[in-house]
């Protein structure tokens, strides 16, 4: 009823609807069928979270590296406030990723906080941001700041390649933990640059280990 209101008052119709189903076909034909879907049971902003298992050492010879793939679905349905004046190449239409070893409710109750996080205080996330946890996902853990940065496995940076929302393209971001000190680094000058050297020079594992070493 109320979509036909609209269309009768000339409003144009909410593209959410069919923006979650390209999301959900875009993920089905990138990661196959999910292992399971945390469904959100908010019904003003709706941000399920996917998981898909995978085998991190896919590429290799040898061995074996599983884990899980975290993907929120339903945080592009909105589009984040940009800065006034905002003249880069940002996108305001994201989606969250995050490699982990196993859907600790945790994770996946962090993960759907920082989706909804902009739209609760009319901000934006983008690459480099960081956002401080009000306590970490894992008690006794060291690291409790999100660090946001584009995907390494390069197929996940294309997993929206073909979906919009008002003209602005869907967009991946991978979150990552970091401890204080790294924190206090990423947020000095130059210092998310320096921050990812050091994450070459100690070799950063690609899935979440709660148990890594901070590197300052």
């Amino acid at each position: 009823m109320l979509q036909r209101l609209r269309t009768l008052m000339g409003a144009a119709p909410d593209p959410a609807p069919a923006l979650a189903a390209a999301r959900d076909a875009a993920l089905l034909a990138a990661l196959g069928e999910p292992a399971r879907i945390d469904r959100d049971g908010d019904r003003r902003h709706r941000v399920d979270v996917h998981v898909y298992a995978r085998d991190f050492a896919a590429d290799r010879a040898s061995g074996r590296d599983e884990g899980c793939v975290l993907v929120t679905s339903g945080m592009s349905d909105r589009l984040m406030a940009m800065p006034e004046g905002y003249d880069g190449d940002e996108s305001a239409a994201r989606e969250l990723l995050w490699y982990v070893r196993a859907p600790h409710p945790a994770f996946i109750e962090r993960l759907r906080w920082l989706a909804k996080l902009p739209f609760a205080e009319g901000s934006w996330l983008g690459y480099g941001h960081t956002v401080p946890l009000p306590e970490p996902p894992l008690a006794g853990s060291p690291f409790s700041t999100f660090l946001l940065l584009p995907p390494v496995v390069a197929a996940d940076r294309h997993l929206f390649d073909n979906l919009h929302l008002h003209g602005q393209g869907v967009e991946p971001l991978a979150v990552h933990l970091v401890s204080d000190a790294e924190y206090d680094l990423v947020r000095s000058d130059e210092g998310l640059d320096v921050f990812l050297d050091l994450l070459d020079v100690h070799r950063y594992p690609l899935v979440f280990d709660p148990a890594r070493p901070s590197y300052l």
